[in-house]
């Protein structure tokens, strides 16, 4: 609800209920922790009043150095995504270049089963918990993911629909990689195509415990086949021609 305007900026504000009237402060705490969250993962920064600001050189040199220090510090999170094992320095550079900070608050759903989202989270910071819904059951926990881990990447990859839900147990730093940030390196180098199915093959078999119990014959025949189907699957959901 818009309450003023003041110097520059407008003045907002939010109504919630409580059931448990003792519980104000906490509550209003966690509220503004979601909110925070929201506004940085859309871009929006908070309102302040507004001032000419005279610039310096140093100012400007403090800037550049940052923005270098923070390119890095996404390279090297890069790096330790295995899907990006087959990437050159300047293919990492140029998907780091467009990452985008996306903080979440405890309690947070980060990602719901059945939702379609073409992006992938690399978790930097705080842990997650992983749920399978099923119709008629209670979800279920899967795992709990630390800092190093991603998800989403089928839908990034392929298009396809989530296939579980990923919930914030503390407070989270993710950055989020979209589809555009990633076509712009596949469409100069389609064969990347190839190594990241294999990689997302060989990912959803170590996830899978039944998949694990089969015999290696078996196995292989079905990796071999799914192999392609992904294959086809990134192809067509990028534009890239077949080898």
């Amino acid at each position: 609800v818009l309450m003023d305007f003041d110097a520059s900026y407008g003045r907002y504000a939010l109504r919630y209920w409580l059931t448990n009237l003792a519980a104000d402060d906490p509550t209003d705490s966690e509220v503004r922790d979601h909110i925070y969250a929201a506004l940085q993962r859309a871009g929006i920064r908070l309102a302040f009043p507004e001032h000419n600001v005279h610039m310096t050189k140093e100012s400007e040199k403090h800037e550049q150095a940052k923005q270098v220090r923070h390119t890095r510090e996404r390279v090297e999170a890069l790096r330790k995504v295995e899907l990006f094992n087959a990437f050159h320095d300047d293919e990492l550079l140029a998907i780091a270049e467009r990452l985008k900070y996306a903080p979440f608050a405890k309690g947070d759903v980060i990602t719901r089963q059945g939702a379609v989202a073409h992006w992938l989270y690399m978790l930097v910071d705080g842990e997650a918990d992983v749920f399978l819904e099923t119709q008629g059951q209670e979800k279920r926990k899967l795992s709990t993911l630390r800092p190093g881990s991603f998800f989403g990447e089928m839908g990034l990859m392929t298009g396809a629909p989530r296939t579980a839900t990923v919930i914030a147990t503390e407070d989270v730093e993710c950055y989020q990689l979209d589809k555009a940030s990633f076509q712009e390196v596949l469409l100069k180098r389609p064969e990347l195509a190839d190594e990241i199915s294999n990689i997302l093959v060989s990912r959803r078999y170590g996830l899978d415990s039944m998949q694990q119990n089969l015999d290696a014959e078996t196995r292989a025949q079905e990796m071999a086949q799914q192999h392609q189907d992904i294959l086809a699957r990134i192809r067509g959901f990028f534009g890239l021609k077949a080898a």
